[in-house]
């Protein structure tokens, strides 16, 4: 099997167009030996207008339009804005020496030329600098004929973490979304963990689902991308379960490359704690994306006396274990989301969790 994706495998994926649909949430409850201890299963959403006020990257409902101005909620400028690094060729035609002039934006936005000196273009399309120094000449030189051309694009930087063929700092040379990024980035390898795939902008990871788009061809995700972003994608068994509530020492647990159960994760965060961890009723939170994911309520009595099959768990695996009867989910959320921030780290479904529509 080939090690990388080859972009005309992602291709083929992205033909597909069908979208994950909303499964009901009143599902019966699930049978059988693999699911044994699984008393409640229920896929979830993040609610369409908590998702109004996190960072989303776009607006709640993203454009599916590749072509709409408003995709993601960033609306790209016209064209290419210079910037600090960025390399400028001038051309100033009828006078002598004043062809192929190259110059490097400073850290001012500003660049230096004959004659007119210190001339600000930061923030400016090549056209808008045209125009600008053709006026600037007309007081030295008759109707002057002016071009500027962009050498190297270098002030809107991408960064590319984890799983890339070329991962590292690309640079924007214009409006550029998700897939034209990814291309920029030879593509994800073999060993990318898509549904851990995130999209992060100032500080914030975003609620845009790379799985879905790459995966089920959902182009509603292929938002316009923002200098200084960053796409982080990866490897499954570097992810991690996190085992939180009435345990010994709760924590974050490397998913590692044989992935993990329930009953090796509590060992590892010390245990439950006798006489205070609720069994009969353990929470997982499983994310497939920041917005979607599966409430699951376990009941670990069997498992942890050897007389019942243990959980497999998926990377990103919130493991709650409650010291009181629990109610219902949002009750249990309450007490999860604290001690999960706590954790940190951008792969938590913190943005799930926080913005569940569990009624």
């Amino acid at each position: 099997m080939s090690r990388f994706f080859g972009w005309e495998r992602v291709a083929a994926v992205l033909l597909l167009s069908a979208c994950v649909p909303n499964v009901p949430q009143d599902l019966p409850k699930i049978a059988g030996p693999e699911t044994a201890g699984v008393v409640e299963r229920i896929p979830v959403n993040a609610a369409p207008t908590a998702l109004a006020h996190t960072p989303v990257c776009g607006g709640a409902k993203l454009a599916t339009s590749l072509k709409s101005s408003s995709k993601g909620g960033y609306a790209p400028p016209g064209g290419y804005l210079v910037g600090p690094g960025d390399n400028l060729k001038f051309n100033i035609f009828g006078e002598a020496g004043m062809t192929d002039i190259t110059a490097r934006v400073d850290d001012a936005g500003y660049v230096q030329l004959p004659m007119v000196e210190l001339v600000k273009v930061a923030g400016k399309t090549t056209r808008d600098i045209q125009a600008q120094l053709k006026e600037a000449y007309k007081a030295n030189l008759i109707n002057p004929w002016v071009t500027v051309e962009l050498v190297e694009a270098q002030s809107a930087p991408m960064y590319f973490l984890g799983e890339f063929n070329q991962s590292g700092v690309k640079y924007m040379t214009g409006a550029t979304d998700i897939l034209q990024a990814l291309a920029l980035a030879g593509g994800l390898s073999a060993d990318a963990y898509l549904p851990g795939a995130r999209l992060l902008r100032d500080n914030h990871v975003c609620t845009v689902d790379l799985n879905a788009l790459l995966r089920n061809g959902d182009f509603s995700q292929n938002v316009w991308i923002k200098p200084r972003d960053v796409i982080f994608a990866p490897r499954k068994q570097d992810m991690s379960v996190y085992v939180i509530g009435a345990v010994g020492s709760p924590q974050a647990v490397a998913y590692g490359a044989e992935g993990r159960t329930l009953l090796q994760v509590l060992s590892m965060a010390g245990g439950p704690i006798s006489g205070v961890a609720q069994l009969g009723g353990i929470r997982i939170v499983r994310s497939n994306s920041p917005t979607t994911g599966e409430l699951i309520v376990f009941d670990g009595r069997k498992a942890l006396s050897g007389r019942g099959l243990d959980l497999p768990l998926e990377p990103g695996d919130v493991v709650y274990v409650p010291s009181s009867e629990l109610g219902d989910w949002n009750s249990a959320v309450a007490q999860i989301l604290p001690s999960l921030q706590l954790l940190g780290g951008i792969l938590t479904p913190i943005n799930l969790i926080q913005n569940l529509n569990t009624n």
